[in-house]
């Protein structure tokens, strides 16, 4: 005869549920109640213009002339700006109204600053043509320089994006 060994009931260990709810609940009560967000943060105006010539947009509006408007078309008031890849990805050039900026973004603010600051010159809006091979990150260093630059200029940012064309930008 065999014996057989009876095989002991083994309880898994004790673990309450119900206190660690709680922490986790006590956790998000206060990060909820303590956070504040930058004040950048999201709050830039995107828009999508269409892909024309800036002479186009302006040339178009010929049914108004019966009512002249002191009011700038569109087009003159939208900073043209390119950014050009390099290897890999990288922000290789930057391109403001046919000046190139130096590949920095302090110096980026600055140069927009000169554009923005200028009572002279009507620009309240940016367009913005950005290469595909671009990396996301190097944008979004580009967008922040941008969101700084409309803020010291006291303006709403208003940065619209276009896909740059490969005959465009050299």
């Amino acid at each position: 005869m065999r014996r057989q060994k009876r095989k002991q009931k083994v309880e898994g260990p004790n673990v309450p549920i119900a206190p660690m709810l709680d922490m986790a609940f006590q956790l998000l009560t206060f990060f909820v109640l303590t956070y504040h967000p930058a004040p950048q943060e999201g709050q830039f105006v995107m828009t999508l213009l269409p892909p024309q010539p800036a002479t186009a947009m302006a040339a178009a509006p010929a049914a108004n002339q019966a009512a002249p408007s002191n009011e700038l078309p569109v087009a003159l008031r939208t900073l043209p700006t390119i950014l050009k890849a390099g290897d890999g990805g990288s922000l290789a050039r930057i391109v403001v109204e046919q000046n190139e900026v130096p590949n920095d973004p302090k110096a980026l603010e600055e140069a927009l600053g000169k554009y923005l600051q200028d009572p002279d010159l009507p620009f309240d809006q940016t367009l913005i043509k950005v290469d595909p091979k671009l990396r996301y990150a190097e944008l979004m260093t580009v967008i922040n320089a941008f969101s700084n630059a409309f803020v010291k200029a006291r303006k709403d940012p208003k940065l619209s994006f276009v896909e740059l064309r490969p005959d465009e930008g050299e």
